[in-house]
């Protein structure tokens, strides 16, 4: 028989190797199960025991100390082996993509935050997609818009720029490297033809990244089926398979893609009736598309037990495949002469973000108490935008909409506990719908810059930079407040929360800025929604002001901000998982790819879809061994995200065994206010919380909300310990920041007088040890009926 208790270490954002986890040196442990993105670690026994005693003793008697690693399974794409130059082309490109694939991320991470179905309502209720959950129809056709914008870009840059313009006379083009330079100078309707290639390659190579995450990390289930309880949708087995749930958007999306790149050159081709037949059948495969995205919100798609409707997906794709091949044997046919630049691709942009930004403002309203508000805002936001076209002082029916949109989208009665006041998925699809856009202008922009002179690109992308540069403005008076206040606090340090050292005190008040981070984001995606909307006024109004010297310098000169702001995401993508093995953008990466792909296929790989079967089937494993066996989920930061997934995905009757030891989470300010329905109050079992406050002292200043009688918390009992410090910028109470039985203070500081403890080496610390020792003695003290109690408790609510 082995050791009556399994302590399981779960790593968090930082990667953490397990020897270090372990605290342990890297020859003294092994690998026993898994491969190099997901696996299981322990001390090697003959190693272990030669270790001094300040190693050896850690362990204490009858404890299995294990470690969790999962970092590798979001850092590793594509991860080809070997350090020659094709391999580190390939995992370049590979982070490149990445990039392409923010929106995405952020289109998904909205999708988990709206208002989601609740399953205790009967099947038969939910199968109608106006009943699947408020956005998820809406949600998933935004995801479908942000693949048509990439498209129009990638149209843009190769067919109109490069094959199109750079042939016109009078124009001086770069040529391609000898190496890429194919067709060498050939016919117009040529060069199109091989152009048009690139954006149906970009469409594969997203298909191939997005179809080897799904194979690596989304492969796994649970070997037994968990409890399903009503109300949790992280106690459902599907909620953590994923394949079935965009098989179908997939295809969907690459017959989008193909019809885009068709109609960008047809509709230049309208007076052959072949093209024209071609158009028309294109346009209606696009709308069919779209009534498909809707149709697949009928199934429930938050966790889909099968995949229903697959033969439509199919069919889609097939006809937008041939209708590609048909038009590119027509263009080499007809031979057509190309002589200006493509309609489709200079007003497509502008009118999608037009269609998207409805979206976005819908949105602000869907968690509210308010059926109407997303018809309206949808409504009267779109009769604006189209009215600017015909009405040049459109404008001043600015002032009325915008006050309509803002009293439908007004904040209700009990949003203070929700992530920015309720308007959570309508902060997250702006932040994507601007990521998106100004990835597309980043692209065009460098492009015209790069290949040569006398390249006209749409007025849309400069527009755009303009008006982004503009939203910066605010976002650095508002850094520099920020750092005007801290500098002042620094100076002379008052007290943030107990007595401590003076630079105990001044890291409280650095960490403190950090806290303040749902505001700063909700400034951000407020001010980049805008940006867009100016942008789509002056693209359809162009209004004389819009000649002005002053406004085309700031066009002139936006472009550089806006490619500035490229080159650091892209450079943050490439550069982190190269240089440092760290995940791009750090804590917004991880939380993308803790979210299975719902609204957009080419979204980020779910790592949560294999690490918390396998997390749920090691501690089920152990406790299968024998009746006596305990374990204690030791989970730190973004782990304990996957620990309590992986404890509602146990089966029935074995929470009364589990134990949870949990150090530099944030589970109830951030995944508990962005995601309540997933991770909120209910389903933790803690009281809410407020955002922490912009410029106050203690941003977490004000009494906390009445916590619920159910959830984790309930369920776990005194098995459920928390440690926090102050001086963490990541690391959060679970109950509050008062005294409670769940959470506790770790040390700041190591005794050392010029360091301060902030986000890691929890572990390290004695108040951890003490931790394990109680929640070990507490769950030897469990009356053994808790745990089923609870369950049915839970069930029964």
């Amino acid at each position: 028989m082995g050791p009556p208790v399994l302590e399981l270490r779960i790593h968090g954002v930082n990667n953490t190797p397990p020897h270090a986890v372990l605290a342990l040196p890297d020859h003294a442990v092994e690998r026993f199960r898994g491969d190099r993105l997901g696996s299981f670690w322990r001390p090697v026994p003959d190693k272990h025991a030669a270790l001094p005693p300040d190693h050896a003793g850690r362990v204490p008697a009858g404890v299995r100390r294990e470690a969790y690693s999962w970092g590798g399974m979001a850092r590793s794409s594509p991860g080809v082996p070997g350090s020659g130059v094709p391999s580190v082309l390939a995992n370049v490109l590979g982070r490149i993509g990445w990039a392409l694939l923010l929106p995405f991320g952020l289109a998904n991470v909205a999708y988990w935050s709206r208002r989601l179905p609740d399953d205790s309502v009967p099947a038969t209720t939910r199968m109608a997609w106006w009943n699947a959950g408020r956005g998820a129809a809406s949600t998933r056709l935004f995801g479908l818009g942000l693949t048509v914008l990439l498209v129009l870009a990638v149209c843009e840059v190769a067919i109109d720029l490069y094959a199109i313009q750079c042939s016109l006379p009078g124009t001086a083009c770069k040529r391609l490297p000898e190496s890429l330079d194919l067709l060498g100078d050939p016919p117009r309707h040529v060069r199109v033809l091989a152009a048009s290639a690139v954006p149906v390659l970009l469409l594969l190579g997203l298909l191939a990244l997005t179809s080897l995450s799904r194979n690596r990390y989304e492969g796994t289930t649970m070997r037994r089926v968990p409890v399903r309880r009503p109300g949790v949708l992280l106690s459902r087995s599907s909620m953590w398979e994923g394949s079935p749930r965009i098989r179908r958007l997939t295809r969907l999306h690459i017959a989008a893609g193909c019809c885009v790149v068709v109609l960008a050159t047809s509709t230049q081709l309208l007076r052959h009736g072949f093209c024209l037949a071609l158009t028309v059948l294109a346009a209606v495969v696009l709308v069919v598309v779209a009534g498909r995205v809707v149709v697949t919100a009928a199934d429930c798609p938050d966790v889909p037990s099968t995949e229903q409707g697959g033969l439509w997906s199919w069919l889609l794709m097939l006809s937008a495949v041939l209708l590609l091949m048909a038009h590119g044997f027509a263009l080499y046919a007809i031979a057509p002469v190309f002589d200006g630049p493509l309609w489709l691709t200079s007003w497509g942009p502008p009118v999608v973000a037009v269609a998207l930004l409805g979206s976005v403002l819908a949105a602000w309203s869907w968690r509210r108490n308010d059926a109407k508000g997303p018809l309206v805002l949808l409504v009267l936001f779109v009769a604006f935008m189209v009215a600017t076209y015909w009405v040049p002082l459109a404008w001043a029916g600015a002032a009325v909409s915008g006050g309509a949109l803002a009293w439908r989208a007004r904040p209700r009665a009990g949003d203070e506990w929700q992530a920015w006041r309720g308007a959570g998925p309508g902060v997250l699809l702006g932040l994507s719908l601007v990521a998106s856009v100004m990835s597309s202008t980043v692209l065009v922009l460098t492009f015209r810059g790069w290949v040569g002179t006398g390249l006209v690109a749409p007025s849309f992308y400069s527009r755009f930079s303009a008006a982004f540069a503009c939203a910066l403005v605010p976002s650095v008076v508002l850094v520099l407040a920020q750092a005007v206040v801290l500098l002042s606090r620094l100076t002379a340090p008052a007290v943030l929360d107990d007595e401590a050292s003076a630079l105990v005190v001044r890291a409280r008040h650095v960490v403190a800025v950090t806290h303040r981070a749902e505001n700063v984001v909700g400034v951000l995606s407020t001010l980049g929604v805008l940006a867009l909307v100016l942008t789509c006024y002056l693209t359809f109004a162009s209004p004389s002001w819009s000649q002005w010297w002053g406004v085309t310098w700031v066009v002139g000169k936006g472009d550089w901000v806006t490619g500035l702001a490229g080159v650091m995401v892209i450079g943050s993508f490439v550069g982190a998982g190269m240089l440092t093995n760290r995940r791009p953008l750090g804590l917004l990466w991880d939380l993308m790819c803790f979210l299975p792909r719902t609204a957009h296929p080419f979204a980020p790989p779910c790592y949560a879809e294999r690490a918390v079967p396998e997390i749920a089937d090691r501690t089920r494993e152990f406790l299968d061994e024998s009746d006596d066996h305990r374990v204690v989920l030791s989970a730190h930061s973004l782990g304990a995200v996957l620990a309590v997934a992986a404890l509602y995905a146990l089966p029935s009757g074995y929470l009364e065994r589990v134990r949870l030891l949990t150090y530099g989470i944030q589970l109830r300010p951030y995944f508990g206010r962005i995601f309540p329905d997933l991770l909120g109050p209910v389903v933790l079992g803690t009281p809410p919380v407020r955002a922490g406050a912009l410029f106050s002292c203690d941003p977490w200043r004000g009494d906390p909300g009445e916590a619920p009688d159910r959830g984790l918390s309930v369920l776990l009992g005194k098995g459920w310990i928390n440690l926090w410090r102050r001086t963490d910028y990541l690391g959060f109470p679970v109950r509050g920041w008062s005294d409670n039985p769940v959470d506790r203070r770790a040390r700041e500081t190591d005794g050392s007088p010029d360091k301060v403890e902030t986000h890691g080496d929890y572990h390290l610390c004695t108040s951890y040890h003490e931790a394990f020792a109680d929640l070990v003695s507490a769950d030897l003290n469990q009356s053994p009926d808790r745990g089923r109690a609870g369950d049915g408790n839970l069930e029964r609510s």
